[in-house]
């Protein structure tokens, strides 16, 4: 991907937004602009660009992570 003409954060020009490879449906919360800026902050953090796949693992890890402190802080099970 480091030859690739895009730029970290665009979505390619043949993918329609509602058809972003590697979005499954259960993460449609995801919005395209936050996907983009995922892959900015992160490619600029990892040197690299980064691929729509790895932003969405990002995401999805960061929002589990936030779940269970809103649960621990709650004082509920952690099962």
């Amino acid at each position: 991907m480091a030859n690739s003409p895009e730029k970290p954060g665009s979505l390619p020009k043949n993918v329609a937004p509602d058809q972003v490879p590697g979005r499954p449906l259960s993460v449609a919360w995801i919005s395209n602009e936050l996907l983009a800026k995922t892959r900015r902050v992160w490619s600029k953090a990892y040197g690299r660009p980064i691929s729509t796949e790895e932003a969405v693992e990002i995401l999805t890890n960061v929002k589990r992570m936030a779940e269970v402190l809103l649960k621990a802080k709650r004082g509920g099970d952690m099962k």
